[in-house]
């Protein structure tokens, strides 16, 4: 059911670009972009769980950490080379320090559940 779902958003990749090339309105290119990005994220996802079976749990999981990451880069590089430092800056600030307090608060509320 999910990857239907998944399957029926990737109409909206073409439909991004073509909005992107045709100086559409900023705000329908972002959220026709957002709704592109989904599906294209869930196949990455397939692709590194996929790949991870080959080449064992070890490397498996530096690429699948390393792509994981990957829209963040993405818009890390575009940011840099359109000269915006500081977005890049405060994009991997806060994602650290969200990455950090959800690993940190997940286990603490997993942890409290198993061990009262």
């Amino acid at each position: 059911m999910f990857d239907k779902i998944l399957n029926a958003l990737f109409i909206f990749v073409p439909i991004a670009i073509w909005l992107g090339l045709t100086e559409s309105s900023p705000s329908s290119v972002f959220l026709v972009s957002c709704l592109a990005i989904i599906p294209l994220a869930g196949l990455m996802g397939r692709g590194t769980e996929h790949l991870t079976r080959h080449v064992g749990p070890g490397l498996g999981a530096l690429i699948s950490s390393s792509f994981g990451n990957a829209a963040e880069l993405i818009l890390a590089f575009i940011a840099l080379r359109e000269g915006h430092v500081d977005v890049v800056k405060a994009s991997l600030t806060g994602s650290i320090i969200g990455n950090m307090l959800l690993v940190l608060g997940l286990a603490m509320l997993l942890g409290g559940w198993r061990h009262k």
